[in-house]
C-alpha cells in the first residue's frame, strides 16, 4: 500500500467519530431555549435597541452569572443578523465546531513530536463522544464551555512558540478566552508562568501588562452574583469530589458504582497529572533537549495540567456543597477526558521504534471501546433532555384551554425562529381525547394506565411503571397530560438506562423497563385536574384518559434564582 492511500484510510478513520458525533447530535438538537439561553433573547432585544457602540459594548460585556459571556453572545447577534432570527442549533453547532479546534493542535503536538499521523486516531474517538450530551444540545453552554478549553488551550500553545505573530495571536485569543467563561480568565496567570519559564523577559512583561488591562476590566463593574450555593463540603467530601470530577470521564464503564470508578480512575490521573506537571517542570528548569519542540511540548503541558486542576478546584469548592454526584456531571467531563488526552502525549510522544505501532493499536482499541461505551451509556440522557426541552416549551406556550398562542407581531415575539416540534400535530388530539376520553392510536393505554402509578404529595406528583418496553428514540415514549377546566399541561414521562449489558451491547435495548416522573405542583395553577397517558410511537399518537385526578388546592409560586441577566 503506497503512503498516500494509507494516509487517505486513515483519514476516513478520523473521519469516523466526528460524523458519528455530528449525526448523533443532529437527531436530539431542537431549537428550544434551555435556562440561561432565555438570557439571549434579551440580549438581542438590547443590542439591537442600543443607541451607539457604548451601548452595544455594554450590552455585549454585560455579567452573565459569574461569567463575561460576550463571544456566546457574538454567535448569538451573528446568527440573528445573518438570517433574521435566533437559532439554539445554530449556537449548539457553533460550540460544537469549536470543540474540534482541539483536534488539529493535538495534531501539531504530535506531529512536531515526529509522531506519524496514525497516532492522531485515538483523540477524536476519546475527544468526540455523547459523554459531553449536556453541552452539546444546550446553545450557551456548548460555545462556552467547549469554546473556553479550546481558546485557553490554543492561546497557551501560541503564547510559548518563538514566533511573534503566534504570540501576538496568543494575545488576542486571551481576550476572547476571558470573555467567554469564568474560568478562562486562568489563561492570564498560566500564560505568565510559562512566559516566565521562557526566560523571555519582555513578553512576559508585555503579558503582565495585558492581563492587568484584561483583569481590570473584568472586575470593574463586577457584581457577586448570588446564584452560586455557599460551599458546605468537609474537606473530605471536597477531596473526594476532586477526584471524582478528575475521573469523570469513566462514569459511562460498564460497573455497579459509577462514581467509586470515577473516584478511583481520578485518583489514578492525579498521580500522573502531578507526576507529568513534576517531572516537565524539572525538565523546563534544566532546559535540557534534545529537540526544541520537545520544551514546547512540556511547557504547553503542564499549562494544561494547570488549567484542568484549577477549574477542578474552582468547580469542586463552589458546587460541592451541592452533592457530590453533580461533579461527574456531563458539563465538566470535557476537563477529565483532557487530562486523559494529555497523559495519552505522554505515553505515546517517548516511544521509538517498532514498539510504536502496538501500542497505539492497543490505545485505539481502548479509545473505540470508551467512544462505544459513551453512546450507549448516555443516549437516554439526550432522550431525556429532548423531551424535557419539548414539553417545557408546550407548557409556557399554551397558558390557555383552546391550545392557541395569541398572535404577537412584536420584535421580541419573533426573534427565535419557528421551527417544527413533536408537540404541533398533538394538539387537535388533546382538545379531542379531553372532550370524548380518548384520541388516537389508543391500543395497549388501558393496560399501560392500569400498570401506571399515581401518587399525589404534597408537593409533587409521583408517576412510575416498571412494565412499558418501547425502544423507540427521539421523540417516542410517553408524556403526561394534565388538564384543568382552564388549560392543559404536559410533562415528559424519564426513561432509565438498561443496566443488562447483553441487552444493550447485542440487542441495542438502551432503555430499562419502565418509566418515571416527578411533576412539581409548583408554578402550576389551582385547579381539578384530569389525567392521561400521551403515547408517542414513532408517527403514531394515542391519548386516553384515566380515572383518576390531581386537586392542587392552593398556589405554589416557582421557586426564583436570583440572576444578573
Amino acid at each position: 500500500m503506497t503512503k498516500k492511500a494509507f494516509t487517505i484510510i486513515l483519514s476516513l478513520i478520523l473521519l469516523i467519530p466526528v460524523l458519528v458525533y455530528f449525526t448523533v447530535w443532529d437527531y436530539y438538537a431542537i431549537n428550544i431555549p434551555k435556562w440561561d439561553d432565555h438570557a439571549f433573547k434579551a440580549f438581542i432585544i438590547e443590542y439591537a435597541a442600543a443607541p451607539g457602540w457604548q451601548g452595544k459594548l455594554k450590552a455585549l460585556l454585560r455579567q452573565h452569572n459569574e461569567h463575561r459571556v460576550a463571544l456566546t453572545r457574538a454567535f448569538a447577534w451573528l446568527d440573528f443578523s445573518m438570517t433574521g432570527h435566533l437559532n439554539y442549533r445554530h449556537m449548539m453547532m457553533a460550540g460544537n465546531i469549536l470543540l474540534l479546534g482541539f483536534i488539529p493542535l493535538w495534531w501539531e503536538l504530535l506531529k512536531k513530536n515526529k509522531k506519524p499521523f496514525s497516532a492522531l486516531i485515538p483523540v477524536p474517538f476519546l475527544w468526540l463522544t455523547l459523554a459531553f450530551w449536556e453541552n452539546m444540545y444546550w446553545g450557551m453552554a456548548a460555545i462556552q464551555n467547549f469554546g473556553v478549553v479550546t481558546l485557553v488551550l490554543w492561546t497557551l500553545y501560541l503564547c510559548i512558540k518563538p514566533d511573534v505573530i503566534p504570540f501576538c495571536l496568543a494575545i488576542v485569543l486571551s481576550v476572547l478566552t476571558v470573555l467567554t467563561s469564568g474560568n478562562g480568565l486562568l489563561v492570564l496567570p498560566l500564560g505568565a508562568l510559562l512566559l516566565f519559564l521562557t526566560h523571555n523577559r519582555k513578553r512576559f512583561a508585555l503579558w503582565l501588562v495585558i492581563s492587568a488591562v484584561q483583569l481590570f476590566a473584568y472586575f470593574y463593574w463586577y457584581q457577586k452574583t448570588e446564584a452560586i450555593p455557599e460551599p458546605k463540603a468537609s474537606v473530605l467530601q471536597l477531596g473526594e469530589g476532586f477526584m471524582a470530577f478528575l475521573g469523570s470521564f469513566a462514569e459511562s464503564i460498564p460497573v455497579a458504582d459509577h462514581f467509586k470508578m470515577c473516584f478511583f480512575l481520578g485518583v489514578v490521573l492525579f498521580l500522573v497529572a502531578v507526576s507529568i506537571a513534576s517531572t516537565t517542570l524539572f525538565r523546563i528548569v534544566r532546559n535540557k533537549y534534545s529537540q526544541k519542540f520537545e520544551r514546547i511540548t512540556d511547557l504547553f503541558c503542564l499549562g494544561a495540567i494547570l488549567f484542568i486542576l484549577g477549574t477542578a478546584l474552582i468547580v469542586v469548592y463552589s458546587r460541592a456543597g451541592s452533592g457530590l454526584d453533580g461533579l461527574i456531571t456531563s458539563r465538566y467531563k470535557i476537563y477529565s477526558v483532557l487530562l486523559l488526552l494529555v497523559a495519552y502525549l505522554y505515553v505515546v510522544i517517548p516511544i521509538r521504534g517498532s514498539f510504536l505501532s502496538p501500542y497505539i493499536t492497543a490505545i485505539v482499541f481502548l479509545a473505540v471501546t470508551f467512544n462505544v461505551f459513551s453512546y450507549h451509556y448516555h443516549l437516554v440522557d439526550a432522550y431525556n433532555l429532548r423531551k424535557m426541552q419539548v414539553t417545557d416549551q408546550f407548557n409556557w406556550t399554551f397558558a390557555n384551554k383552546n391550545l392557541s398562542a395569541p398572535a404577537d407581531t412584536s420584535f421580541a415575539a419573533n426573534i427565535i425562529e419557528k421551527t417544527p416540534v413533536v408537540y404541533e400535530h398533538w394538539l387537535p388530539l388533546v382538545e379531542l381525547a379531553d372532550r370524548q376520553h380518548y384520541a388516537g392510536t389508543t391500543r395497549g393505554l388501558t393496560q399501560l394506565i392500569d400498570a401506571t402509578t399515581f401518587k399525589p404529595g404534597s408537593n409533587s406528583l409521583s408517576i412510575a411503571n416498571s412494565s412499558f418496553t418501547s425502544q423507540r428514540l427521539q421523540d417516542s415514549g410517553i408524556y403526561i397530560v394534565l388538564s384543568s377546566p382552564k388549560r392543559f399541561y404536559i410533562y415528559p414521562a424519564y426513561r432509565t438506562r438498561n443496566k443488562s449489558r447483553k441487552e444493550l451491547f447485542l440487542k441495542q435495548y438502551y432503555f430499562a423497563p419502565g418509566y418515571h416522573t416527578e411533576i412539581p405542583y409548583a408554578g402550576m395553577e389551582k385547579g381539578t385536574y384530569k389525567l392521561a397517558l400521551l403515547r408517542q410511537e414513532g408517527d403514531d399518537t394515542g391519548i386516553l384518559f384515566s380515572d383518576k385526578t390531581l386537586k392542587i388546592t392552593h398556589q405554589i409560586e416557582r421557586p426564583k434564582v436570583k440572576v444578573n441577566w
